[in-house]
């Protein structure tokens, strides 16, 4: 049991300072931009559960060599935090790994508990591995090394492992893709093939097997697929994104049909193949903007800005609502980069602005971006940057919520339920969709 402090809990000071945010999303985002770290006694009881699956980024604050042994391949993926003094409904987080992190999963009561300076927060509910894990194909790999489970309810899918922009330094800055990649070819676990490219044949017996899944609580309501920037042929086929990810999206339709959503995230597409996704059976199509300001875009990817540049990016991304409808174009936005150093803004206002100017721009235009808490990944170009104020992220959340709100747009689709307040959503990677209610 980690020692007590009398230090001020944050979820107390913040609560009294933002009264009409729920507990529940002040208590998520900061664990999302401080992470948490596992005492021996929290990972002995986590033994069995869903681990961290490394399927795109780390995710985590702290490489794996500056953790305990063991603990950045068996710790969970995701977990779910309730109850605790301010009797806080069940709210889905991902896992932040931060071996300096003030927040600390311990047992208390021989349960896994959240705490905070040594005082018990949360309960925390590591998640359950679902029936297909642990299936294994002819040669060895095992059903969830292809395509993983997040939240008991996303298939992931990272088809293309590696981004083109690294090759020529033109990465995003937040971004540690091609680094991750390197690093998990060193590990051992639970985690996805470190192969560049998914085997198709392989991808669709496993979300076969994902769509028979017989605990509803554990139900797949969406397929997200990604990659890398693909900018040159791939292995000497395509060489771009669109018809580097159709034959994925064609076979999955032939197998399992048009039940489940097909969230497809790759850069910006010329409308004829965002149409040809549509076509094949895409249900959203995600063109990560990642920041509003044009200046801070310019910074932030440079890669981007040089192969397709910021004005080009916004108007595809107004055109593909009249391709995908409204919540089928829903841009990531990297919350919290708007205040990354040098250059971005100085203050927590001059950044809220910034974010709620682009919320209004794209809400009024039928495009509803989705936050992700930035998180500071020791394989970027930012690594080490001090971690984002916390009230940066509390008003972006606001400003997002209420901008949803005035456009009476729906859900960004593929992503589940939104916007009833806390206790619903399933998104575990910002806050702004505990809001409401």
């Amino acid at each position: 049991m980690t020692t007590i402090s009398a230090r001020p809990l944050t979820i107390d000071a913040y609560t009294k300072k933002y009264p009409g945010v729920p507990a529940e999303a002040i208590l998520k985002e900061d664990l999302l931009r401080l992470g948490m770290t596992f005492t021996d006694a929290a990972m002995e009881a986590a033994k069995g559960c869903r681990t961290q699956a490394y399927y795109l980024f780390s995710y985590n604050i702290s490489a794996h060599g500056d953790m305990k042994k063991g603990v950045s391949t068996a710790a969970p993926e995701d977990i779910v935090f309730r109850g605790g003094p301010h009797g806080l409904k069940r709210t889905s987080v991902r896992v932040v790994l931060n071996a300096a992190s003030p927040y600390v999963v311990d047992m208390v009561g021989g349960v896994p508990h959240i705490t905070e300076h040594g005082v018990p927060i949360a309960e925390a509910v590591y998640p359950s591995k679902p029936a297909y894990y642990g299936t294994t194909f002819a040669d060895g790999m095992r059903y969830e090394q292809v395509v993983p489970l997040l939240y008991d309810s996303y298939a992931f899918i990272t088809t293309f492992r590696a981004c083109h922009y690294w090759g020529d330094k033109e990465e995003c800055r937040f971004c540690d893709i091609n680094y991750n990649l390197r690093e998990l070819r060193k590990l051992t676990g639970d985690h996805v093939t470190a192969d560049a490219i998914k085997d198709l044949p392989k991808v669709v017996d496993v979300l076969e097997a994902m769509s028979r899944e017989p605990d509803p609580a554990k139900r797949m309501i969406t397929i997200i697929m990604t990659g890398g920037s693909i900018v040159r042929p791939v292995r000497g086929g395509p060489d771009n994104a669109t018809d580097f990810n159709l034959p994925y999206v064609e076979a999955i339709r032939e197998r399992i049909g048009r039940r489940v959503p097909i969230v497809m995230i790759t850069e910006s597409q010329p409308m004829e193949n965002v149409r040809r996704f549509r076509d094949a059976g895409v249900t959203s199509h995600n063109a990560n903007l990642e920041v509003w300001d044009k200046r801070l875009f310019q910074w932030m990817a440079p890669g981007k800005e040089k192969y397709i540049g910021y004005d080009l990016w916004v108007k595809r991304l107004v055109d593909a609502v009249a391709v995908m409808g409204e919540g089928g174009v829903s841009p990531n936005m990297v919350s919290g980069v708007e205040m990354a150093q040098p250059v971005g803004f100085s203050t927590v206002k001059e950044a809220v602005a910034s974010a709620r100017e682009g919320f209004e721009f794209l809400m009024s235009n039928g495009v509803i971006p989705h936050l992700d808490t930035w998180c500071v990944e020791p394989g970027t170009t930012l690594a080490g940057h001090p971690p984002i104020p916390l009230d940066f992220l509390i008003q972006a959340d606001l400003a997002w919520y209420e901008t949803w709100r005035k456009y009476k747009l729906p859900p960004f689709a593929g992503y589940g339920p939104m916007g009833a307040g806390p206790g619903i959503a399933i998104y575990g990677n910002t806050a702004s969709v505990d809001l409401g209610g």
